[in-house]
């Protein structure tokens, strides 16, 4: 394994591991964690042509803005979250479409990536809080497998395009498994916390 994929899937392991556990009691940081991985990844892939270390730097940089970004934007954080949703939803149809058929085209993808970014942003805000609990665990759940894949199965996730990271039975099952604890265990500890406030 080469250092620009250990770092890849460290970075994505621990944001989907903080975002899984706490997005829901700490959302304004889940925020800044999404925000910064979205970043990290969406500059990674898009600077595939340039050496490793400036990739690294520009990439850290991306993150940061966009995390902070996000971090000052909680009070549109239903929308982010609803948008995050969406997107992830997209990734899950790419997904299964790639399991189901062939790769599914860029073109493809991006239309179901946009359209899952304004629809969820659109559906957000009428799931209430409930947006944030499952957002933040689908998204958690997302970041884990593509940290996972780049760790261990260099061959899931050769692209590199991080709309594939559910392109196999594995991917999709891990996936489905971490979305439900992460949601359950978010779940256990706001209605904890109610319990023990009350």
């Amino acid at each position: 394994m080469d250092m620009s994929a250990f770092f890849w899937g460290l970075i994505a392991i621990c944001a989907g591991v903080f975002i899984s556990v706490y997005g829901l009691m700490l959302f304004k940081f889940a925020l800044a964690a999404m925000g910064f991985t979205l970043g990290f990844i969406a500059s990674w892939w898009l600077l595939d042509s340039q050496e490793t270390v400036m990739r690294f730097l520009i990439s850290l940089v991306a993150g940061a803005v966009i995390g902070i970004l996000l971090f000052a934007l909680v009070r549109f954080g239903v929308y982010i979250a609803g948008g995050i949703l969406g997107l992830v939803i997209a990734i899950l149809i790419g997904g299964v479409l790639e399991i189901a058929f062939s790769s599914p085209n860029d073109w493809l993808m991006s239309v179901l990536a946009l359209g899952g970014i304004v629809g969820g942003g659109i559906i957000g805000p009428r799931m209430g809080r409930m947006i944030i609990l499952v957002a933040t665990s689908a998204a958690g759940a997302l970041l884990i497998v593509e940290g996972l894949q780049k760790w261990f199965s260099p061959e899931l996730a050769a692209t590199g395009n991080p709309a594939r990271a559910l392109g196999s039975g594995i991917a999709l099952t891990v996936f489905l498994i971490l979305v439900a604890l992460s949601a359950l265990g978010q779940n256990n500890a706001r209605q904890l916390r109610h319990r023990v406030l009350n």
